[in-house]
């Protein structure tokens, strides 16, 4: 299941969140497995319910049990990899972008993958607010903005069933 939900938050809330991210200065250094350390990615977690106010807003507005919450920040010069969120089929991680301009030339999609042949399934572009809504067991990676385009990517995710012990960077 991968679905992507338009308008789903209002305008302002999604300005918000871009602007907290923007100006942002706790960010930690998150690879997608250990093995890729050296590959790492600006981001922060948080666990249920130590979720900060602004992700709070969004919680609420989503109604779900999350256990935990993501930052992140993908930059021009990031090389995240694949990787699944948990290794429980009914796990379910919603991804929201908060950038509040983008088009598809500017890249930073998100990209879910077949984990038998490595074809890729689906790519989301970012829109300004949008969510995906994805089985956590499905193996997906970002894609880093271009070089020219709005210097950082950012999104929300809030996972119902993570695994930090489970990762397929190596394994596609």
């Amino acid at each position: 299941m991968i679905e992507v939900i338009d308008d789903f938050f209002p305008r302002r809330l999604v300005q918000e969140g871009f602007y907290y991210l923007d100006s942002y200065n706790d960010w930690d250094h998150l690879a997608d497995s250990p093995e890729n350390a050296h590959a790492y990615t600006l981001g922060k977690a948080f666990e249920y319910p130590n979720f900060e106010p602004v992700a709070d807003k969004f919680f609420k507005l989503l109604d779900i049990e999350a256990r935990k919450c993501l930052y992140n920040c993908f930059r021009h010069s990031d090389c995240p990899k694949a990787h699944v969120d948990s290794n429980v089929d009914h796990g379910v991680t919603y991804l929201i972008y908060l950038n509040l301009d983008w088009d598809i030339n500017m890249g930073g999609e998100t990209v879910f993958i077949e984990e038998d042949t490595g074809d890729i399934l689906k790519a989301v572009a970012p829109h300004p607010g949008r969510m995906i809504k994805f089985q956590s067991v499905i193996p997906h990676m970002a894609r880093p903005p271009v070089r020219d385009a709005f210097p950082r990517r950012y999104s929300l995710v809030f996972q119902t069933h993570p695994c930090d012990d489970i990762h397929l960077g190596d394994l596609l």
